[in-house]
């Protein structure tokens, strides 16, 4: 595994006070610093490690809170900040892999977090899933004119896990939202589920249940089937329950709350609940590594023996003895998208001593091939290409 050394765009809590030296070492590094929108790690170097075929950069910076990201039609990455409300651009009109500049489509928004673009008959749309609602935009101008959004999905339940994830396919929306709880008999069946409504917002729909918290979800290229990682419950201990992969089928309940892992009755509900009749996880990893998005890559910029893989960034764990998780994996697939195995790809925002230096939330390969990252520690996006 090759090392690669990254700078961050940060200053430190108590320094915007650093030298010329520094402010032009960082400005020629990353582009500007925005003190005011500073990390509170300061100027950090990255480690990260990587494979010796592949190259990681800087897409961009002074991106706080940097959540989920989707690619318009015009190959124009837009990137959801949770905690700050926002919903930017970041075009890279001059192709040399950084952004130019964040251009703020949307703010005051209240937890904003999946994004997604579809083209239908009357324009195009861009949806985006606010913890309470899901609203749209049609498009009135290239590249980035926007109408006034239209809230499509009301009164979605808040608190507990407040993102919302969505994904269209098949002139369907397919919103991801967690419980309300760590462990709990939820009253509302939105919650721990996949639903699915029309392009307008009517026609809801369960899909799946069971689902503690699946963030991430992603049509597979191979089948057409909806997959999600899923965030296992807490205070099991270490090991236990370990995190799910799943593939996501109509009328499936994957456990939570009465089970987990290969049909595991949890204590918390005792022997109530007929485990039997859950669905088993298609693959599992180890528990508390908060896998939050994932990737399908069947081939593009990276050398061809990536082609057939699937990618997640585990954000991780919070609450674990042993800190797991900061980090890539690449899950081997065959010609058919079918599992093989995983390994590590990308590493190193864990550090020896508990310590982190970023913690990985999305992956999302461009139209050009290459694979982003965003990192909500930092308040960046990688870029990750074949050497």
């Amino acid at each position: 595994m090759a090392n690669i050394l990254l700078y961050s765009a940060g200053l430190r809590r108590d320094s915007c006070f650093y030298s010329l030296f520094i402010i032009l070492f960082i400005f020629f590094s990353v582009g500007s610093v925005s003190c005011s929108e500073s990390r509170k790690l300061g100027l950090e170097q990255l480690h990260l490690n990587v494979p010796k075929d592949i190259r990681i950069n800087l897409f961009a910076v002074d991106v706080p809170n940097a959540r989920h990201m989707a690619f318009d039609d015009q190959g124009i990455l837009f990137l959801s900040q949770h905690r700050t409300g926002k919903v930017v651009a970041l075009p890279d009109n001059n192709g040399d892999g950084k952004s130019d500049q964040t251009i703020t489509l949307l703010k005051n928004l209240q937890v904003p977090h999946g994004l997604a673009f579809v083209q239908l008959d009357s324009g195009y749309y861009f949806y985006v899933a606010e913890e309470h609602q899901v609203i749209r935009m049609k498009r009135e101008a290239k590249p980035l004119t926007y109408g006034k959004p239209e809230v499509i999905i009301r009164q979605i339940p808040g608190g507990g896990h407040t993102t919302r994830t969505i994904k269209i396919k098949d002139q369907k929306i397919y919103l991801s939202v967690g419980s309300s709880c760590n462990v709990c008999l939820e009253g509302n069946p939105i919650r721990a589920a996949v639903s699915r409504f029309n392009l307008d917002g009517s026609g809801q729909e369960i899909v799946a249940a069971g689902l503690r918290n699946s963030v991430g979800i992603e049509f597979s290229p191979y089948t057409g089937e909806l997959w999600g990682v899923n965030n296992g419950r807490d205070h099991l201990g270490d090991d236990h329950p370990r995190e799910e992969l799943n593939i996501i089928r109509k009328g499936n309940h994957y456990g939570w709350p009465y089970c987990y892992e290969d049909q595991t009755w949890d204590e918390d509900f005792g022997k109530t609940y007929d485990c039997s009749t859950t669905v088993p996880p298609a693959y599992t990893f180890t528990a508390h590594m908060a896998p939050l998005g994932l990737a399908f890559y069947q081939k593009g910029t990276l050398p061809g023996h990536y082609n057939d893989s699937l990618f997640i960034a585990f954000h991780g764990s919070w609450n674990r003895s042993v800190p797991a998780g900061y980090k890539v994996v690449r899950v081997k697939l065959n010609e058919r998208g079918e599992i093989l195995s995983h390994e590590d790809f990308i590493t190193g925002w864990l550090q020896p001593d508990g310590g982190k230096t970023g913690r990985p939330v999305d992956l999302e390969q461009s139209p050009d091939g290459d694979l982003y990252l965003s990192d909500d520690y930092l308040g960046v996006v990688y870029r990750i290409m074949g050497k």
